[in-house]
């Protein structure tokens, strides 16, 4: 009974809030305005990098393909998942050419311990209140939390 009733729906939700947020991940640096291949070439030019117009073409294939921006948005999709499966995050379109999993490890760190400082301090807190709350049950403060 418990698990078709609460787990199997919590692992439905689980998975599709996971494709979903995925999903989002893949679609929304595409629907900005802007191509991340020519603004890396801009990134580059403002660096003093001269490029000569045949090296372009080629410069533009590779940053292309490097981003796996080539093909319809259907084969982006899927090479995206293929790549997601395989746990190639690619090169980042913002801070290139910065693979995404280095800038997910710098970033960890530090996601782990605001997680675990903001777990203890809301612990703290909330026993701290529960305990007034349990010990002055009949004041108006106690009435009011409740």
């Amino acid at each position: 009974m418990f698990l078709r009733r609460y787990l199997i729906p919590r692992l439905i939700q689980y998975i599709l809030v996971i494709f979903f947020g995925i999903t989002a991940v893949f679609f929304i640096p595409r629907l900005l305005p802007n191509d991340p291949v020519l603004r890396t070439i801009d990134a580059m030019r403002s660096r003093g990098a001269s490029l000569e117009p045949g090296a372009m073409d080629k410069i533009i294939a590779d940053l292309t393909e490097m981003y796996g921006l080539g093909g319809s948005w259907l084969d982006q999709y899927g090479a995206f998942w293929m790549r997601l499966a395989r746990g190639d995050l690619g090169v980042s379109f913002f801070q290139f050419p910065t693979p995404v999993s280095q800038l997910i490890a710098t970033a960890l760190p530090w996601t782990a311990g605001l997680l675990i400082t903001t777990t203890l301090l809301s612990w703290v807190i909330g026993n701290i209140l529960g305990a007034f709350a349990g010990y002055y049950a009949s004041s108006r403060w106690s009435q009011a939390a409740d």
